[in-house]
């Protein structure tokens, strides 16, 4: 039978049209793979705007954290960053490494501590680089010597406020071990000021805004360590390494937050801000109290918070002596500055200051 005129070209085009969802097939694929990729972009993006930040000390060195969050410094950089308070620096430190918060706010002697225990963690900032507390000590304690044999408060040992003690007793010529002094863990400064008041230690180290009403009832203040000027890495952030190489631009809007919270507290006209946000956060009973923290926040801010080497150098020779594996750390690993530096070479941390930047 002979084929009808026609036939062979209408076949051609029911095999075209047939065939027409099998070369869609591939696209419709790829398609799909690439709306999954930009979804889970999407998702890792969103995650890496959100995150959580550890503080375990209550004094008016945290003030760059509480402002960055108080006054939406860091959702302006597009990260929504949950403040938490944590019981110490090790167990801020525990829980970073069950990665239960993605970014602490603690000093030196919390990272170095760290790494002799084996967790890889780095500091990216600190806002301080000099000792600034005060030795506070009982009323009929007045000279150094008299604090042999006797007790020392702590927040908990590894902590800034641990190393701050062992910092000011070598400024006053002891030492815990030849000369019998108790370093006991109490909790925080306010908890500390209590302890103090009701006996159940002899002196401690605690910031100017609890040292002043002490001193003010009678309790001897045998050091004010900000004058000796010795070298203390304090609070700063920190993370683990993996968290900073998995999210490095979460780590930059971070940084860039928290150095715009050091601008906006030394500009005179966010005084009265800045007082505020410390009467809230410490729960202070006068605003005066306040007040005096933030003049003496004022001293000791770094404008470009390099973790400093050589605090870190004077707190692992000290640290060394609980833990030797700490005398093996080179201080150098433990810092990572290279998102400090982008913005201080950038221009961006000089313009905060500039006489025609509102801030």
């Amino acid at each position: 039978m002979r084929p009808r005129p026609g036939a062979d070209a209408e076949a051609r085009r029911r095999g075209a049209l047939l065939a027409l969802p099998l070369l869609a097939l591939p696209l419709v694929a790829l398609t799909f793979v690439a709306l999954l990729v930009l979804t889970a972009s999407g998702v890792r993006a969103a995650e890496e705007r959100r995150t959580s930040i550890g503080h375990a000390a209550m004094q008016p060195r945290v003030a760059p954290l509480w402002v960055a969050a108080d006054q939406r410094l860091f959702a302006q950089e597009g990260v929504h960053a949950a403040v938490v308070l944590i019981a110490s620096a090790p167990v801020l430190v525990a829980s970073l490494t069950a990665r239960e918060l993605q970014l602490g706010y603690t000093g030196g002697t919390a990272v170095l501590a760290a790494v002799a225990g084996g967790v890889p963690m780095r500091m990216v900032a600190a806002f301080t680089s000099r000792l600034a507390f005060d030795f506070v000590a009982r009323p009929g304690i007045t000279r150094p010597e008299d604090l042999r044999g006797k007790r020392v408060g702590i927040q908990t040992f590894g902590g800034p406020i641990f190393m701050g003690v062992l910092l000011a007793l070598e400024h006053l010529g002891l030492d815990p071990v030849r000369d019998r002094i108790h370093v006991q863990p109490i909790g925080g400064q306010p908890q500390l000021v209590q302890a103090l008041q009701a006996g159940a230690i002899d002196a401690t180290v605690m910031d100017g805004v609890f040292s002043r009403r002490l001193k003010a009832l009678g309790y001897p203040i045998l050091a004010e360590l900000h004058k000796a000027n010795i070298p203390f890495t304090g609070e700063g952030v920190v993370a683990l390494k993996s968290t900073i190489e998995q999210s490095p631009q979460l780590i930059e809007r971070i940084l860039r937050a928290l150095v715009r919270a050091v601008a906006f507290i030394e500009h005179p006209g966010n005084r009265e801000a800045v007082v505020q946000i410390l009467v809230r956060r410490l729960r202070v009973e006068s605003p005066r109290l306040a007040e005096e923290g933030y003049q003496d926040l004022l001293q000791v801010l770094e404008r470009q918070p390099y973790p400093s080497a050589e605090g870190l150098r004077n707190m692992r020779r000290l640290l060394a002596r609980q833990n030797p594996r700490a005398a093996t750390i080179p201080v150098e690993e433990v810092v990572e500055t290279r998102f400090l530096r982008k913005l201080d070479e950038s221009g961006f941390i000089d313009a905060l200051y500039a006489p025609t930047r509102g801030r």
